[in-house]
């Protein structure tokens, strides 16, 4: 726990939740980072699915960064390819390529709470 005040976030959209995390093992088994509100996440072609815990009413907002521990990214691009967060609970992010051990994507989900229309 931070040693800190933190105050709510406030937003002109009702009810606006955010998910933000890691993804590590890229080459491999991908994990997320903190895991709250993922299920899985699984790769395929340089894309990598992930799947949230939870139905929302939309995607507001994605923000995708990828990055290395090295330095060194071979990868010039990330993206959200398509997103279905309220049927399959799924976001697809589109890599240029496949990536390396330490490649890191960076998410933040920006999503409409499915109680509020």
């Amino acid at each position: 726990m931070a040693s800190r005040d933190f105050k709510n976030v406030q937003a002109l959209e009702r009810q606006v939740k955010i998910l933000a995390f890691t993804v590590s093992a890229l080459d491999g088994t991908p994990v997320a980072t903190p895991s709250t509100g993922v299920t899985s996440i699984t790769e395929g072609s340089g894309d990598y699915t992930i799947t949230l815990a939870d139905k929302y009413s939309s995607l507001l907002c994605a923000q995708v960064t990828l990055g290395a521990t090295d330095g060194d990214c071979d990868l010039s691009q990330a993206h959200v390819q398509s997103e279905d967060v309220n049927g399959a609970k799924t976001v697809v992010i589109d890599t240029a390529g496949t990536a390396a051990a330490t490649d890191r994507l960076h998410v933040v989900l920006y999503l409409k709470n499915s109680s509020v229309t």
